[in-house]
């Protein structure tokens, strides 16, 4: 606060003092400016902090970046106090840290999470776990380059492939670069360099929103849980964009198909998660359907504001090997976790049958169906249309032929 605004509390004190002759009310009132003007200058010695700014303990001395602060906490601001329980937190995690890694190389522990539960990671004293569907029922991923969104990407693709419910359709807007080893696993995989497979795929997600939506109003159900409740078995879809503005940019189609998402997939079992470097381009609209919200520690702070967290309300300490970020869901406010950077879990053993057939990859029955022989049987009783596995199935071998040709 400036001087000027103490002048006329001291005009008036002084005036008031000197003319009734009570000098002391002049005195008191000189003090009392002079006070509130040395502790607003006191207040403005210390700038605002970044999160994660260097912390500098010594005895009887605490020291942030090049600033020494006062030696009595009293005079301390809140924001000071943060930084130094997260410095703490940091230092005692990466023993933490290190032990939940090894655990998960070998599965990730999803707890009694039923319907696409993520494993994100960790905070400093337990491990997190996102359910998608109840918390979100979408995700956005929001981090400039080379702030670990990619290898956060992967990390969620790992989660979704060990639970192996769910059915997965990938578009990489950089080439391939992060989602390309996934193609196996997935529905199928398009990148900016195939515009002819991201109109194949975007009219298949489209169809299959209309087919399920169809379907559901035939047996009256609002939900995909209580469609399968009657004795069906529809997977849900879990659509993956990397570069998200990128994907919008490219169109009316895409942009038509993901804002079907967004506004309808809850319902119908279709979710998306889409990472993106800025939410630049990003309809509002959209956004306020993308209720999970990861964004990484060195976002903009103008896009975490757009996220709704409040970047100097809270910070977490980098650590070496981790990635870090906050995390906000529909149920819950933003709060700081780590992720492991370049993670790779061990490979998984073969299922076995147990009638006594070959062992088969953990997939679903639908895609080793797909990727089981070089050509489609032609030998085989066509399966009543009805059947929801089998509408999916011909969609399916439809997409994965046409681009062969």
């Amino acid at each position: 606060m400036q001087l000027i605004w103490y002048l006329p509390s001291l005009f008036i004190g002084l005036s008031v003092g000197l003319s009734s002759g009570y000098w002391q009310m002049a005195v008191i009132s000189a003090l009392m400016v002079s006070l509130m003007f040395g502790f607003s200058l006191y207040k403005n010695r210390y700038p605002v902090f970044e999160p994660g700014a260097k912390i500098h303990l010594s005895i009887g001395q605490v020291a942030i970046e090049n600033r020494v602060l006062p030696r009595y906490e009293i005079f301390w601001k809140q924001q000071w106090h943060e930084l130094l329980l997260s410095h703490h937190k940091s230092k005692s995690a990466p023993s933490f840290l290190e032990t939940t890694l090894v655990k998960v190389r070998s599965g990730f522990d999803l707890g009694p999470a039923k319907h696409l539960p993520l494993w994100i990671g960790a905070d400093t004293e337990s491990e997190r776990v996102l359910n998608l569907s109840s918390e979100g029922p979408h995700l956005i991923i929001v981090g400039p380059t080379g702030s670990g969104k990619s290898e956060f990407l992967k990390l969620l693709v790992h989660s979704l492939l060990q639970q192996g419910n769910s059915e997965l359709v990938l578009f990489d807007f950089k080439g391939g670069a992060t989602l390309d080893k996934f193609e196996e696993n997935s529905i199928g995989l398009a990148t900016d360099l195939t515009p002819l497979k991201q109109k194949q795929l975007w009219e298949f997600i489209s169809g299959e929103l209309a087919n399920r939506e169809q379907q559901f109003s035939t047996l009256q159900v609002a939900n995909l849980n209580q469609f399968n409740a009657l004795g069906n078995s529809m997977a849900p879809i879990v659509v993956i964009v990397d570069e998200f503005a990128a994907a919008l940019a490219t169109g009316a189609v895409a942009t038509s198909c993901l804002d079907d998402v967004c506004a309808r997939g809850r319902s119908l079992g279709v979710h998306l998660i889409a990472a993106t470097q800025s939410l630049t381009g990003i309809p509002r609209a959209m956004l306020t359907n993308l209720r999970a919200r990861v964004a990484m520690a060195s976002s903009d702070p103008i896009d975490l504001v757009q996220l709704g967290m409040n970047p100097n309300k809270f910070s977490v300490a980098p650590i070496v090997g981790w990635g870090c970020g906050y995390v906000a869901t529909a149920n819950s406010a933003a709060s700081g976790f780590y992720f492991p950077l370049g993670f790779m879990p061990e490979p998984k053993k073969e299922a076995w049958i147990q009638s006594g057939e070959q062992p088969l990859p953990a997939r679903s029955q639908l895609l080793r169906q797909m990727y089981s022989s070089p050509e489609p049987r032609q030998d085989l009783p066509e399966e009543p249309s009805s059947i929801p596995e089998s509408q999916l199935l011909s969609r399916m071998e439809g997409l994965r032929w046409s681009e062969r040709k």
